[in-house]
């Protein structure tokens, strides 16, 4: 075994139990909000990364300031909070912030420098950050929020597995030139009958219909394999492999997370409006 497949297994061994108790423990746990803390933390490390990403574009966005936001708004998600700030505020406050330090600081690109800052937080905070409302709401959060990682990681095995074993025409070359429409297929298949096979063994509550779980399945299978496709394409922009190797094996935060950007801020869409919880 190569040191970095034994880094891969390691951090699978420690990463994804712990993250399994993380969403099992919630915000209830003793009144601590340990899953809100934990998608903080996931948004930092993420902001993090944006830095080096937007240098080889000759980018200089001040990432403190993307950090101050960030976290006011992931700590107005936290349940008992009571100074929620409205989002609407919090992108004006954003963007006003940004542009008076460009106006200050003088950098030769202050278009690309606050463009990406108001990208970072929509990408990371409203849609990736959406985690945390998505595990609070009431009832189904817990198995929604576990369903949701399952069926992403499902389909990222199938989509690897179908893809490199009967793969050839590529989806996206330009794009992720590993991908082929065999493997995007068989990820997709894979998430909806992994849904299905759920709602069989009665995982769902009462008020999910087989439409609501068909939904689910294909807003992970579709939307998640786009999320993937998305951070490829900024990668690709940038020049590189990884967003980092904090993740020794796998990458970076944004590398491991970022099926989940487009596909939590859409699955909570759906439960919001169509599935009615306590």
């Amino acid at each position: 075994m190569t040191k970095n497949n034994s880094s891969r297994t390691l951090v699978n061994l420690l990463g994804i139990p712990s993250l399994l108790a993380i969403i099992y423990l919630g915000d209830s746990y003793s009144n601590i909000p340990v899953f809100s803390v934990f998608i903080g933390i996931v948004l930092y490390l993420g902001a993090l990364e944006i830095a080096p990403l937007s240098k080889m574009k000759n980018g200089q966005p001040v990432i403190s300031v993307l950090l101050l936001f960030l976290a006011l708004l992931q700590i107005g998600r936290i349940p008992g909070i009571n100074w929620e700030i409205p989002i609407h505020i919090l992108i004006i406050g954003l963007t006003l912030t940004a542009m008076a330090m460009e106006i200050f600081r003088k950098k030769e690109t202050p278009l690309l420098n606050i463009s990406i800052l108001v990208f970072s937080f929509v990408w990371l905070g409203l849609m990736l950050g959406s985690l945390s409302e998505l595990r609070n709401l009431p009832d189904i959060g817990f198995k929604i929020t576990l369903a949701l990682f399952l069926s992403v990681w499902i389909c990222d095995t199938g989509a690897f597995f179908f893809g490199k074993k009967f793969g050839k025409k590529k989806i996206l070359p330009d794009v992720s030139p590993k991908k082929t429409w065999v493997g995007t297929i068989a990820g997709f298949i894979c998430s909806v009958i992994f849904l299905l096979i759920l709602n069989q063994f009665g995982y769902f509550p009462e008020l999910f219909t087989l439409i609501d779980v068909l939904a689910l399945g294909i807003i992970a299978g579709l939307f998640g394999q786009f999320g993937d496709w998305a951070e490829s394409l900024l990668k690709r922009e940038a020049g590189v492999k990884d967003t980092s190797n904090i993740l020794a094996g796998h990458g970076g935060i944004l590398d491991r997370f970022d099926s989940l950007t487009f596909a939590a801020p859409i699955t909570l869409i759906y439960c919001t409006y169509f599935i009615k919880t306590g």
